[in-house]
């Protein structure tokens, strides 16, 4: 009796010493199982942060490329025009600032979402100045297309103008006609003959006809006579007006004679009388006639 009690005390001390061992191993495996799961979970979030961390680096990136890509298309069109340089000033101006705010966000190191939303808005900015600018680009054209028709417009009417004035101008030059010199000797009583006689010629008389011009300017017109002699110097006499006057070119020269001619757009005769007081040479002789510095005629005799 006592044994078998001793066996059954034994075998209850043994049960309980199964159970608390029981006991612990569940706590042991329930232990092991949260502190597998607590690194499960440190590790994937460490594993979703170093992710996180890659995909800023990577936004980062990516925004840097598309701030560069921007920056380069706009500048393209830039010195064009004042208003377009304007539109672009105005462009790259939101664009940094849209920048900017990402950079922030960043480095804040908020949400991929929210940065990602901020990042479609900077394309938004430059998609919407891409159309003005295109617009802008387009309308410069068509009004530079319309210039350039201008343009040649003027220049066709310039050039009919042009046309028109130079035929008027054409039109309105005066012209001489029947020039003739008349080489004269006093012969008494105030009489004059011809002669051929460089030594008997006391007067050398040069007369021509300025013609009719209706569309020619009416007023005073300067008439100068240059008689040439024979060793290329000019007759000149103060007593007779001689002087100086400037050619059409531009250049002085010395006259024999100057008159001033009335001219009523109306057929007009001049005579100049060139008297000459010291023998003259025998030789060819030459007379030419000039109306406002322009030369209008000339006439060669000979003296013996």
């Amino acid at each position: 009796m006592e044994s078998t009690s001793a066996n059954q005390e034994q075998n209850r001390k043994n049960r309980r010493i199964i159970l608390i061992l029981g006991v612990l191993l569940g706590l042991s495996i329930a232990g092991n199982i949260y502190l597998f799961t607590r690194t499960s979970i440190a590790e994937t979030t460490v594993v979703e942060r170093e992710a996180e961390v890659d995909s800023l680096a990577d936004v980062k990136k990516s925004i840097e490329n598309d701030y560069q890509a921007m920056t380069f298309e706009l500048d393209q069109f830039k010195g064009k025009n004042i208003q377009l340089d304007s539109l672009l000033e105005e462009a790259n101006s939101k664009i940094d600032n849209q920048k900017r705010k990402i950079d922030q966000l960043i480095k804040e190191n908020k949400d991929l979402p929210l940065i990602r939303r901020q990042m479609e808005e900077l394309r938004m900015i430059r998609d919407q100045y891409r159309i003005q600018i295109e617009q802008l680009i387009k309308e410069n054209k068509e009004l530079k297309f319309e210039n350039i028709n201008l343009t040649q417009e003027v220049d066709n009417l310039s050039k009919t103008t042009k046309q028109l004035s130079e035929k008027v101008e054409l039109a309105s030059v005066l012209k001489t006609e029947n020039l003739a010199v008349k080489t004269l000797r006093e012969k008494g009583k105030g009489k004059m003959e011809e002669t051929e006689k460089a030594k008997r010629v006391s007067r050398i008389q040069t007369v021509f006809v300025v013609a009719e011009n209706k569309v020619a300017k009416a007023g005073n017109r300067e008439a100068v006579l240059r008689i040439i002699k024979p060793d290329g110097y000019v007759l000149t006499d103060a007593n007779n007006g001689s002087g100086n006057f400037t050619k059409e070119d531009g250049r002085s020269t010395e006259y024999s004679m100057r008159r001033i001619l009335e001219y009523k757009n109306e057929r007009s005769e001049l005579v100049f009388d060139w008297d000459q007081t010291e023998e003259l040479k025998p030789g060819l002789y030459m007379s030419e006639v000039y109306l406002d510095g322009k030369l209008m005629g000339v006439n060669k005799f000979n003296l013996k």
